[in-house]
């Protein structure tokens, strides 16, 4: 695989062993969506909730002090299309949130486009930051930072990329500066039908924190009038790719990852966790998906092409990058997700330069270890959820023979790779796929002479439905893929002839012949087909290979190498042999 060099671009600057299922965990504290609306005793607003904000007013009902991440319309989301009753802390929560905040002496400036309304309260003081008006033209400079923010955001979104504006032409949105707190900077309202109060409709207005650093104006501002635009797209999409969605082009506008440290640790860090996870932190972390598409295809507009099909069919956000993938690169989602799996391997210190563009800014992938040697037993592997992966490492030793690993699952739809470091080939990777048959079984053998290290990942490549639990065990065969009794290279008159013996075979499938004038290489190919394998099971197979490309009374060196059914190759010793001297 080699790097694209698609460039989204920075446009603006303005500032032996039991896996436990803790394993399967994120490291940072997340707000599962499900679970709030579970609810539990513990999650209450406090009573003067409702004189303190829309902030207070989510982070009470969803027992946060500070929220695990900056965008609560996921959220606003959730609340806005409930498939039952809301409990009375949600229900207030949103009443709050939904509601056109009211600010003490409100003031309003239009942008210079006409596109946003904001909405910012007169300062309490001369030293609050909206008292601040260096230019001197009656705007407080943050509003002014803010104003540049929302038409940059908008021209990048519409302009360039072509997703539908928040609002129609000649309408403005309205903006409202509102001090949020609880980590939280900003969220949009879902918009809803005015006759009809029924399902939401675009965009109704933004609320940003008015307590926004400078260095942050500009992605907390872009994030916000992306989830407009993709409100105006497609309102009831998965709330999940709507996050991933927006924060997939903030950063592709301000090419600003510091934001989303957090959810990209998540991310990296929730192995087994699917793609459709409602974590706060894995939906924003999930921008990885997007991030990924547009990578692998080379085309940043796969997204919006993604975003036009859901709101053109109303299929699921999988279904519809299935539908496009198909059309445009041949690609199903399954295929597309295992690259994906595989990606998100090579980051941090991982990043090989052929994967994510910014792969070396990414957190490290989890790689839990699957044993220190062989033999090694993964039993039970955590549930893998649809569309989820785990890895595992499994370092090499150098014996001869074989790695003969076996792979169980049982429910989803099971996947496994083997992801090969070879010390012979170094720094690439090979892929070596563990085919499963329609009982969820398989097994691959992989040399293990020359194998630095392993790379198992387990996938469920369902989109939807159940989970999927494997069984990994790991054997070292001394004998496969064979077992050498006897190599030699004799002189006969004007060529070499090399004949070998195996005692054993297993999964064997052909033969290449190497040649070199010094014993340590390097080594040039010398039959151009493969020579067939015969050997089945423990019985001897001889084979006879003539070098008649030999100069009279050299001496030249030879090494075999067994090609297995995966495609892998396990090199024999070297031996030698010298051609006649002509009279």
């Amino acid at each position: 695989m080699r790097r694209r060099s698609l460039v989204l671009a920075v446009l603006f600057v303005l500032g032996a062993a039991c896996v436990p299922a803790n394993l399967l965990a994120a490291e940072e504290p997340d707000l599962s969506l499900s679970a709030l609306l579970a609810g539990g005793p513990e999650r209450r607003p406090a009573p003067e909730v409702p004189g303190r904000g829309p902030g207070a007013a989510l982070a009470g009902a969803a027992g946060l002090d500070t929220f695990p991440v900056g965008c609560a319309t996921p959220l606003l989301l959730l609340l806005s299309r409930p498939e039952g009753p809301l409990d009375p802390s949600l229900r207030l929560a949103q009443t709050i949130a939904v509601a056109r905040p009211l600010l003490e002496a409100e003031r309003v400036t239009a942008t210079r486009d006409g596109a946003f309304a904001i909405h910012f309260p007169a300062p309490a003081g001369s030293a609050a930051p909206l008292a601040i008006d260096r230019d001197r033209d009656g705007v407080p400079d943050a509003v002014d930072r803010l104003a540049e923010a929302l038409v940059a955001a908008r021209s990048f979104l519409v302009a360039r990329l072509g997703y539908p504006p928040p609002t129609p032409d000649g309408e403005a949105l309205d903006v409202f500066l509102v001090p949020l707190g609880h980590g939280l900077e900003g969220f949009a309202v879902p918009g809803r039908d005015a006759a009809s109060q029924g399902p939401a409709r675009g965009t109704a207005f933004l609320v940003l924190d008015a307590d926004l650093p400078a260095e942050r104006v500009m992605s907390a501002t872009l994030h916000q009038v992306a989830h407009a635009c993709l409100l105006a797209s497609a309102p009831r999409a998965a709330i999940w790719w709507s996050e991933a969605s927006a924060s997939f082009l903030t950063v592709a506008a301000t090419g600003d990852l510091s934001g989303f440290g957090p959810a990209l640790r998540a991310r990296q860090r929730s192995a087994g966790r699917g793609l459709a996870a409602d974590g706060l932190l894995l939906m924003q972390g999930s921008l990885l998906w997007p991030q990924f598409l547009a990578e692998r295809t080379g085309d940043a507009g796969v997204v919006r092409q993604i975003w036009s099909e859901i709101a053109a069919s109303g299929a699921d956000p999988l279904a519809a990058a299935d539908r496009v993938l198909m059309r445009s690169s041949g690609m199903s989602l399954r295929q597309a997700f295992r690259e994906f799996a595989a990606w998100n391997l090579f980051t941090g210190a991982q990043d090989d330069g052929r994967h994510y563009a910014f792969g070396r800014s990414l957190p490290e992938p989890a790689l839990a270890a699957a044993g220190a040697a062989l033999p090694v037993d993964l039993d039970p592997v955590g549930e893998v959820e649809p569309l989820g992966s785990v890895a595992f490492r499994l370092p090499g030793d150098g014996r001869t023979g074989s790695l003969d690993l076996s792979v169980r699952s049982e429910g989803g739809r099971a996947g496994a790779d083997l992801l090969v470091a070879f010390r012979s080939q170094a720094p690439n990777r090979v892929l070596v796929p563990v085919p499963l048959d329609a009982g969820g079984e398989g097994h691959v053998l992989v040399p293990w002479a020359d194998l630095a290290e392993a790379w198992i990942v387990l996938r469920n490549e369902g989109a939807s439905g159940a989970g999927t639990r494997f069984q990994v065990r790991g054997l070292h065969d001394p004998v496969a893929p064979f077992d050498l009794a006897s190599f030699t290279a004799q002189g006969s008159g004007m060529s070499i002839v090399l004949e070998w013996t195996t005692a054993s075979e297993k999964g064997l499938v052909g033969w290449n012949v190497y040649r070199s004038e010094s014993p340590t290489g390097p080594f040039s190919r010398l039959n151009q087909v493969a020579v067939p394998a015969y050997g089945d099971g423990s019985s001897d197979t001889g084979y006879i290979f003539n070098d008649d490309g030999v100069r009279p009374g050299r001496r030249y060196y030879y090494l075999v190498e067994g090609l297995t059914e995966a495609g892998l190759a396990d090199r024999s010793h070297v031996v030698s042999g010298r051609s006649a001297a002509t009279r």
